[in-house]
């Protein structure tokens, strides 16, 4: 989500990140703080070669980064692929006002810089089925995928008429009516399949890509219940039409209605990327709606 209205991300800086990893994590006090990576909603920084620090920027992201490591690790057991998990919580400190994570970190690139290989995306549908276990009755909601695509509805008016206004390139035009159009069939689309544990953050710059293989998933902390189309959608972003047949070999079939959902989830992802204004996630937004045919010559 684009988080809360009128609020300005923090910054997070080298000496506030350096003085709450050596204090809450004194291990660490001599490992040489190495590249960071800044976000809209959210801070990177690693710690030596094999863990790192990641800092929320936006309060509506702090009761997330503070359930996480503990959800994720009742879960992650289960799973074979690679994943830069939270594997302990921080908590706030010398000026910094939220929960936030150590990870192992992923010496990769992610898929936003270097896309992954069409044969590498079932590697990332298996990966993406072995997350989506059912969901107890009690398990937190993922903020993301677990409130539907009616309550994303005013967010995704104002993505849409964003990237109208914006303009697509090589003189293309966004079809607002078509897209407008398949998002109301996914939110009309019934959920049939029941909640399940679901990422809520397949974009680009969480699925990591080494020289075009998938290398893992980062970026955990919307992790909840929720509906697998959201999952689906925002990860079919990464996904070339002409590569999807692999994608659903990994991952394994779906219904009509889940397919429904998870195109509509597509264009809310698409949408977001165009908003977030990041020249990575611009290129594949703009690549998969062109090869939607949802944008097209003017």
């Amino acid at each position: 989500m684009l988080g809360s209205e009128g609020e300005r991300p923090i910054y997070i800086s080298d000496e506030m990140a350096r003085a709450l990893i050596d204090e809450q994590f004194p291990r660490f006090a001599h490992e040489e703080l190495g590249r960071r990576y800044t976000l809209e909603d959210q801070f990177a920084i690693r710690i030596g070669d094999d863990y790192g620090a990641i800092f929320p920027r936006t309060s509506d992201k702090d009761a997330a980064y503070a359930r996480v490591t503990e959800l994720v690790a009742a879960q992650a057991a289960r799973w074979s692929f690679p994943a830069s998990l939270p594997i302990a919580r921080g908590v706030p400190g010398h000026g910094f006002p939220y929960h936030w994570t150590l990870v192992r970190w992923i010496s990769a690139s992610s898929s936003a810089f270097v896309p992954l290989h069409g044969s590498s995306v079932r590697a990332l549908g298996a990966a993406i089925r072995q997350i989506h276990e059912g969901a107890p009755r009690q398990a937190p909601i993922n903020p993301v995928t677990g409130i539907g695509l009616e309550a994303m509805r005013a967010e995704f008016e104002l993505m849409l008429s964003f990237a109208v206004a914006k303009g697509a390139p090589e003189n293309r035009v966004i079809d607002e009516a078509s897209v407008r159009a398949a998002y109301d069939a996914g939110a009309s689309a019934p959920v049939d399949v029941a909640p399940s544990w679901t990422h809520g953050r397949l974009e680009p710059r969480a699925i990591m890509s080494d020289r075009g293989d998938f290398a893992g998933i980062l970026l955990w902390h919307n992790f909840g219940a929720g509906d697998v189309a959201g999952d689906l959608g925002f990860a079919s972003t990464m996904v070339p039409i002409d590569s999807r047949d692999e994608f659903w070999t990994g991952y394994g079939p779906i219904t009509p209605a889940t397919a429904t959902r998870a195109a509509a989830y597509e264009l809310w992802a698409a949408l977001k990327y165009i908003h977030v204004d990041d020249p990575f996630l611009l290129r594949v937004a703009w690549e998969r709606l062109i090869e939607l045919e949802l944008a097209h010559e003017a």
